[in-house]
């Protein structure tokens, strides 16, 4: 088996110039797309605060209107109601004890 040798040439100060404009650029490069995206996201913060508003107050009043319709069918299984006429026999002064 024949391993690869790697040899690393003395490079010129052209070559070292390059590659240190190179990673600035880079750099650059990364700080401003940071930069940007911080930007867009303080911007869309407002947009993104209403939307949550706005889909709580659905959400509530979809979660209201299905108790409300829970309540009307509880009552509708509910509605035998037997009712009498009644007197209370005894004296009314009496206090039970």
């Amino acid at each position: 088996m024949q391993y690869r040798q790697i040899q690393f040439q003395p490079s010129s100060l052209r070559s070292r110039i390059g590659v240190a404009l190179a990673i600035a650029l880079a750099l650059g490069l990364a700080v401003a797309f940071i930069i940007l995206t911080l930007g867009v996201a303080i911007l869309l913060l407002p947009v993104v605060a209403v939307a949550m508003g706005v889909a709580w107050w659905r959400w509530r009043k979809i979660a209201a209107t299905i108790r409300e319709e829970a309540a009307r069918r509880d009552a509708a299984r509910n509605e035998r109601v037997i009712e009498i006429d009644y007197h209370v026999v005894g004296d009314p002064d009496r206090r039970r004890g």
